[in-house]
C-alpha cells in the first residue's frame, strides 16, 4: 500500500473509532459527584455504617431553609405558603415549619395507636384519681375556649394520650414559634424539609433544589423575602457544579497553554493538530471505558482528564522532537519504538495500582489513565508516522545536533543534594498525613458556615455525632433503645445535647406495647373509674362512649408494626432509623445541639450502645486504607520495574534508571509536607502519576536511541513543558482533590526532570551522524 493510501486508511480507521466512542458518550454518559466514591470499600460493620450514613443517612436528606429580609408577618406568610407548596411536591416526603398541621399530620395513626405509643399509659393513669387528674386541664381549657382539643377529641381521648405522644415526638428539638411558625433568634423564619431522594442521589437532590426554588418564587409573591438553604445533598449538588465548571476551565486553559508550546516548537499548525489527536483520542476512549465499566463517570474523573491531556501529549512529543534532519517519522519511530513502548507501559503499570486501591473513584482514575495512555501511545505509533508530512522535521533539529551539553553536573548534584537535605529536615517535624474528609470538600467556607448556622437554629441532627445501638433482632434493639431514653433525657437536662430522635418513640418494642395494653383496665372497671372521676367534674359519662370503645379496642388490638406506619411521616422516620447490617439489627439515634461530646459519650455508655463520631470514623477508615493503598502502590512500582527490566533487558539497568524517579517521589512528598500540605490519599495518587511521568523522562534520557545529547534535552524540555502546563493549571483548581494532584505532579515532574538530568549519564548516548 502506498504512503498516501496508508494515511487515508489510518484516518478512516481513526475516524470510525472516535465516532463510535462519541456516539456512546453522547447517549450513555452519566456524570456524578458522590464523594462516597472516593471512600475506601467498606469491609467492617463500622465502615459499612459510615458509608451508609454518607450515602443514605437521615442527615443527608434534611433540607434546612431560612427566610429573611422582610417583616415578621410577611416572613410568616411566606413560610406558610412555602410549606404548603413543598408538602404537595413529590420530591419531598416531609415538611415542617412549626405549624400545628404539620406537627399533627399523622394524627389518625397517632390516635389509632395512642395507647401503644404513649409512655403515659400506666395502671395508675386509668384509676379514678388518674382520670380526674388527666381530665382537669382539658375540661378547663375547653370551658375557656382555648384548648387544644375540641369536644369530639376530648370525648375520644380524655386522658390526652395523643397530645402526649405529639409532645414527646417534638420535644426539645425545634426553635421558638412566632406568628404561628418557627423563627430564629435573628428574626428569620425557619423550615425543615426531608427530600425523597437520598443524599447521594444528586440528580434527585438537584430536582428537589429546583422544586424549592420554584416554590419559593411562588410563595414570595413579589415580596422582599430572601431564601437561604443548606443540606448535605444541596452541598453535594453545588460541589458537582463547582467541579464540572472547574474541570471545564482547567481543560480549556491547559489545552491553550499546551497548544502554545507545541506551536512554538513545531512551527506548523498541521503538526500541532496531529500532536493533539493521540491525547484527545485517549481521553475520549478512556472516558467511554470508565462509563462502560462503572455506569457513570465521576466529575473528578473528568477534571482529571485534563491531566491526561498533558501526559498523553508527551508521546507525540517524544517522536516528533527526535526526527533528525533528512529523516522520516517512520525512521525515527523505528529508533525509539522500544523506549516509547516502555514509556507507555510503565505509565499504565503505575496507574494499575489505582485499580486495586480499594476506592471506586480511584479505580476510575486508574482505568481512565490506563486506557488513555495506551490509546495515545497506540495512535502515536500506528497513525502519526503516516500523517506527518514526509519531509517535515523539527525546526531546531539542526541547531540541536551541533550544540554541546554544558558540564555542570558535579556542582549541580552537590547543590541539589543540599536542597533535598534541607527539605527533608523541614518536613521532619511536621504532620505527614491528613485523613480529614472535610478538607476535600470544594465548597466555599461561607456555605459551610451557613449550614452550621441553619442546623443550629433548627436543632437539626448534627452531621457528626450519633449513637448506634446494635442487637441480634429488631425486638431486642428496640428494647435497648427504650432503656436508653432516661439517659438521653438526663443528658438533655444537663445541657449536653439539645435533642435526639429515638425510633422506639415511633415503633415501641412488642414487650413495651404489651405492658401498655396490660395497663388498660377492662370495660367494667374503666366505666366505674370514669364515673367516679366524672362526678367531681360535672361531666356526663355517656358522652365519652368513644373513649370506652377506643380503650376496649386497644386492649385486644394486635401489636403496632412497621408496616402499620407505611406511607406516613412516622413510617419514613422509622425506616431511616432502624436498619439491618450483616444479619444484626441497628438503631441509629441522631443527636442535635451536642455541646459536650465527652460527658455525653460517658453518660450514654452501654454494652450495645456505640458512640459514633463520623469524623473520627472517617479518619480511622482512611488511615486503615493507607496501608492497603501503599501495598497496592508498591505492587505497581514492582510492575513498573518489571516492564523496565524486560524492555532494557537488564534488571540492573532498570533499577539504575528508576533511582532518580524514586528519589524525586520521596523529595516531592517531603516538599509537600514542608510547605504545609500533609499527604492525603489523593497525593498518593499523584505520586503514582509522578512515577509514570518520571519513568518516561528517565527512559528517554538514559536509553540508547541514537540521539545527540542536546536532542534529548530538547525533547525533555518540550514534554516536561506540556506536562507542567496541564498539572500547574490543575494546581489552581478550587477542588481540593484536583489541586492536590496538580500541585504534587507539578513538583514531582520538575524534580524527576532535574534528577534525571543530573544522575543519568545521557552524555554517553552515541551521537547520530
Amino acid at each position: 500500500m502506498s504512503a498516501r493510501g496508508g494515511a487515508v486508511g489510518a484516518w478512516l480507521s481513526w475516524g470510525a473509532l472516535v465516532l463510535a466512542a462519541a456516539i456512546y458518550l453522547g447517549t450513555r454518559l452519566r456524570v456524578d459527584a458522590d464523594f462516597a466514591a472516593f471512600l475506601p470499600a467498606a469491609t467492617t460493620s463500622q465502615q459499612r455504617f459510615l458509608v451508609a450514613q454518607l450515602k443514605e443517612g437521615v442527615a443527608g436528606r434534611l433540607l434546612l431553609i431560612g427566610l429573611r429580609g422582610d417583616a415578621p408577618a410577611r416572613l410568616a406568610d411566606t413560610s406558610r405558603a412555602l410549606a404548603h407548596l413543598l408538602s404537595a411536591d413529590p420530591d419531598f416526603r416531609y415538611v415542617n415549619n412549626g405549624e400545628l398541621q404539620y406537627a399533627l399530620r399523622d394524627t389518625e395513626i397517632l390516635r389509632e395507636h395512642r395507647y401503644q405509643l404513649s409512655d403515659g399509659v400506666t395502671p395508675e393513669r386509668f384509676t379514678a384519681a388518674g382520670i380526674r387528674a388527666a381530665l382537669g386541664p382539658g375540661v378547663e381549657s375547653l370551658s375557656r375556649g382555648i384548648g387544644l382539643f375540641e369536644t369530639d377529641s376530648l370525648a375520644e381521648d380524655p386522658t390526652g394520650e395523643t397530645g402526649r405522644v405529639v409532645a414527646r415526638l417534638v420535644a426539645g428539638v425545634h426553635p421558638a414559634s412566632r406568628e404561628g411558625v418557627w423563627f430564629d433568634a435573628a428574626g428569620g423564619a425557619l423550615l425543615i424539609a426531608e427530600t425523597r431522594a437520598t443524599g447521594s442521589d444528586l440528580d434527585g437532590q438537584e430536582r428537589a433544589q429546583a422544586a424549592l426554588e420554584r416554590a419559593f418564587k411562588a410563595a414570595r409573591d413579589g415580596s422582599r423575602v430572601e431564601l437561604v438553604d443548606s443540606s448535605p445533598g444541596a452541598m453535594a449538588v453545588q460541589s458537582r457544579a463547582l467541579i464540572v465548571a472547574d474541570a471545564s476551565r482547567l481543560a480549556l486553559v491547559s489545552s491553550l497553554l499546551i497548544l502554545g508550546i507545541l506551536a512554538f516548537v513545531y512551527r506548523s499548525s498541521q503538526v500541532v493538530l496531529l500532536c493533539a489527536i493521540p491525547a484527545l483520542t485517549g481521553l475520549l476512549l478512556g472516558a467511554a471505558a470508565v462509563n462502560l465499566a462503572f455506569g457513570s463517570v465521576h466529575a473528578i474523573t473528568l477534571g482529571f482528564g485534563s491531566t491526561l491531556l498533558g501526559e498523553a501529549v508527551d508521546y507525540p512529543g517524544y517522536l516528533l522532537t527526535r526526527i533528525a534532519r533528512d529523516e522520516t517519522a517512520r525512521a525515527a519511530l523505528a529508533r525509539i519504538a522500544r523506549t516509547l513502548a516502555m514509556a507507555v507501559l510503565t505509565t499504565a503499570a503505575a496507574a494499575a495500582a489505582l485499580l486495586f486501591a480499594g476506592f471506586p473513584g480511584l479505580a476510575q482514575l486508574g482505568l481512565l489513565t490506563i486506557v488513555g495512555v495506551l490509546v495515545a501511545g497506540g495512535v502515536t505509533a500506528w497513525a502519526l508516522p503516516r500523517w506527518v508530512p514526509a519531509h517535515w522535521h523539527p525546526p531546531l533539529s539542526a541547531t540541536a545536533a551541533r550544540s554541546r551539553v554544558p558540564s555542570y553536573r558535579r556542582a549541580a548534584i552537590v547543590i541539589a543534594g543540599l536542597m533535598l537535605v534541607a527539605v527533608f529536615a523541614l518536613a521532619a517535624g511536621r504532620t505527614w498525613w491528613d485523613d480529614d474528609l472535610a478538607n476535600l470538600n470544594p465548597l466555599p467556607a461561607e456555605l459551610k458556615l451557613r449550614d452550621r448556622e441553619l442546623r443550629s437554629a433548627l436543632g437539626a441532627p448534627d452531621a457528626r455525632w450519633m449513637l448506634l445501638i446494635d442487637d441480634v433482632d429488631a425486638e431486642s434493639v428496640l428494647q435497648s433503645a427504650e432503656r436508653l431514653r432516661p439517659a438521653l433525657e438526663d443528658a438533655r437536662a444537663h445541657g449536653w445535647l439539645r435533642g435526639f430522635d429515638l425510633v422506639s418513640d415511633y415503633l415501641p418494642s412488642q414487650a413495651m406495647q404489651q405492658r401498655r395494653r396490660s395497663a388498660l383496665p377492662d370495660a367494667m372497671t374503666l366505666r366505674a373509674n370514669f364515673a367516679a372521676a366524672a362526678r367531681t367534674l360535672d361531666l356526663n359519662a355517656e358522652a365519652f362512649e368513644p373513649f370506652f370503645a377506643a380503650v376496649d379496642r386497644a386492649r385486644s388490638a394486635p401489636p403496632l408494626r412497621a408496616t402499620d406506619l407505611s406511607g406516613s411521616a412516622l413510617g419514613l422516620r422509622e425506616d431511616a432509623l432502624l436498619r439491618q447490617d450483616d444479619g444484626r439489627w441497628q438503631v441509629i439515634v441522631p443527636l442535635s445541639g451536642v455541646s459536650d461530646p465527652v460527658h455525653l459519650a460517658e453518660a450514654l455508655a452501654a454494652p450495645n450502645v456505640r458512640w459514633v463520631d463520623l469524623q473520627q470514623l472517617s479518619r480511622s477508615l482512611l488511615a486503615d486504607f493507607r496501608l492497603h493503598a501503599l501495598a497496592a502502590f508498591a505492587a505497581g512500582a514492582l510492575l513498573v520495574l518489571f516492564v523496565m527490566a524486560a524492555g532494557l533487558r537488564s534488571a540492573t539497568k532498570a533499577v539504575h534508571t528508576a533511582l532518580p524517579v524514586a528519589a524525586a517521589i520521596a523529595a516531592t512528598a517531603a516538599t509537600l509536607v514542608a510547605i504545609g500540605h500533609p499527604l492525603t490519599v489523593f497525593h498518593l495518587v499523584a505520586l503514582m502519576l509522578v512515577a509514570g511521568i518520571g519513568t518516561n523522562y528517565a527512559l528517554f534520557m538514559d536509553a540508547r536511541t541514537g540521539d545527540p545529547p542536546a536532542t534529548a534535552l530538547r525533547s525533555l524540555a518540550v514534554v516536561a513543558g506540556t506536562t507542567l502546563c496541564a498539572f500547574a493549571t490543575l494546581a489552581t483548581s478550587q477542588t481540593p482533590v484536583l489541586h492536590a494532584i496538580g500541585l504534587t505532579v507539578t513538583i514531582g515532574a520538575t524534580l524527576c526532570a532535574a534528577l534525571s538530568l543530573l544522575l543519568l549519564p545521557f552524555q554517553k548516548t552515541p551521537v547520530a551522524t
